[in-house]
């Protein structure tokens, strides 16, 4: 199971206060502007990963891989009311600070956020979550 997809399952169990959470590959294929999109919706990607130095003097050489997962909210204004992201910030926290997505990752920790866009009566948020795994040499054969 790949890391997204753990998150994904970890989002939809219940109760839960957004409508669907979906696998996003790019920035690019969130379409803010379909009508048929109901909201609160989760869109779960791999934003990047970032590398430690290895592991000196080990044997087999180890190093630290830190996956960064990126989790966009998509919400709808409806009747002119303000989009509140906080009660739907404050339940990813509650789902998956100290989580771990898989068995060789260490505990998510908070990666930050920002607004990421605001359309017409529309407007998204992006929430990181970190975790680190030790990447071992001795998995590829070497």
């Amino acid at each position: 199971m790949s890391i997204v997809q753990a998150v994904i399952n970890r989002l939809k169990t219940t109760p839960k206060p957004w409508v669907d959470v979906k696998a996003l590959g790019a920035l690019t294929q969130l379409d803010m502007a379909k009508s048929g999109t109901r909201t609160p919706t989760l869109y779960v990607f791999q934003t990047g990963e970032t590398t430690g130095g290895g592991v000196p003097g080990s044997g087999p050489y180890l190093q630290t891989v830190r996956p960064t997962i990126g989790i966009v909210i998509v919400e709808r204004s409806v009747n002119g009311k303000e989009i509140d992201f906080e009660p739907l910030r404050a339940q990813l926290k509650q789902r998956l600070f100290g989580w771990s997505p898989l068995p060789q990752h260490e505990p998510f920790w908070l990666g930050g956020g920002r607004l990421l866009s605001v359309h017409t009566a529309t407007a998204s948020w992006m929430d990181n979550f970190v975790t680190e795994y030790t990447e071992d040499q001795n998995r590829y054969g070497a």
